[in-house]
């Protein structure tokens, strides 16, 4: 199963309900983040506190993060790194973390020719970077200056990536990939996180039936095709990051989308705002559920001018019925039968808003 915890679902700032851009997802792997903007450890913690407080089997901790994946440079997507690499490093942690994110060709030269200095107006790369970050935070982390335990710092120049998108992780029960986003003159990034397909599941029932006992069951289970059904298909869901809707890798995504989690930051009356900040609208984020096939859509990253998103929603599922716009601490679930389940936070359980099941 795939289950992904969104912590954040406010753009550019917070607001009274909504905190900036964050999400934990956990898998079949072990535990992420997508992206980590201001505040992002204590959401995670108060977060994980209420699933305790339910009796959940789920949990969202710090401890068990394996990997944070940053869609691109901007505060509110990256900020809460730092502090939270110095909580980490206080708690004694000791396996490796490994951080990646997207960057360019001439900001990895920048820090390797000029370490130490920000890039000017005049360079061409954005000063904040995350070549530039990343140099910055390893040379700031820990008591001394060095955090006890490894961080991996993974940057990939976007200019050197066509539309196919390339492959950052291939372990075991998840793939996952990115693709280039567009997102100013910001290199920018979506990830695509992927199960393998399965093998059909087992009719045990059956193989009693032709009498067959427990140890013979064990024998045949892994490869008789006989007691078993169709294949289950790969789950996957796609998160965009900050861009405008005109992504050519979105356009030729040849992969199919159980759920899609889409920023839409405004409503039609700002369109051109939306394309001139290099954001999207509740429509857009629609119609590419709609053209790439998805099952799902959750629409997040919501200009604090909104106070009510519920028109977003309904702009978007004129479009596309299966349109949901997100709060902070709701739960999307992937099952590997396809059932997509959407909860939100009541006061001792769990909500459910929706159910969808798609094979």
């Amino acid at each position: 199963m795939i289950s992904l915890h969104v912590l954040g679902t406010s753009s550019a700032k917070p607001t009274k309900d909504r905190s900036v851009s964050g999400s934990f997802l956990n898998g079949p792997t072990g535990s992420v983040l997508i992206d980590c903007g201001e505040g992002m450890q204590q959401r995670i913690a108060e977060h994980d506190r209420w699933l305790r407080s339910i009796g959940s089997n789920e949990r969202t901790k710090l401890s068990k993060i394996k990997a944070i994946y940053l869609t691109h440079a901007h505060l509110d997507h990256c900020w809460g790194v730092l502090p939270m690499l110095h909580s980490m490093d206080k708690d004694g942690r000791k396996s490796k973390l490994e951080i990646h994110g997207p960057t360019s060709t001439a900001a990895l030269n920048w820090i390797k020719d000029r370490p130490g200095e920000v890039p000017d107006s005049d360079s061409g790369i954005y000063a904040g970077d995350l070549a530039i970050q990343f140099d910055w935070w390893e040379k700031h982390g820990g008591k001394n200056g060095a955090f006890q335990f490894e961080v991996e710092w993974i940057l990939y120049p976007v200019d050197q990536i066509d539309t196919s998108g390339i492959i950052i992780s291939n372990k075991e029960g998840m793939c996952v990939q990115a693709y280039v986003t567009n997102h100013l003159d910001l290199p920018s990034f979506a990830y695509l996180f992927s199960t393998p397909e399965l093998p059909g599941k087992f009719d045990r029932s059956a193989a009693i039936a032709d009498g067959h006992n427990e140890e013979s069951i064990r024998e045949i289970a892994l490869d008789s095709s006989k007691y078993r059904g169709p294949k289950r298909p790969s789950r996957s869901i796609l998160i965009s990051g900050d861009t405008t809707p005109d992504v050519p890798s979105f356009v030729e995504l040849k992969t199919s989308i159980d759920v899609l989690i889409h920023e839409s930051t405004f409503d039609d009356s700002l369109q051109s705002k939306a394309a001139s900040y290099g954001h999207s609208t509740a429509r857009d984020a629609a119609s590419l559920a709609s053209h790439i096939g998805a099952n799902f859509l959750g629409l997040t990253h919501f200009s604090s001018r909104f106070q009510d998103v519920s028109h977003l929603e309904d702009e978007a599922k004129s479009v596309f019925d299966q349109s949901h716009a997100l709060n902070d601490g709701d739960r999307i679930s992937i099952g590997l039968d396809g059932l997509i389940h959407l909860e939100r936070k009541g006061d001792e359980e769990w909500v459910s808003i929706k159910q969808l099941l798609k094979s």
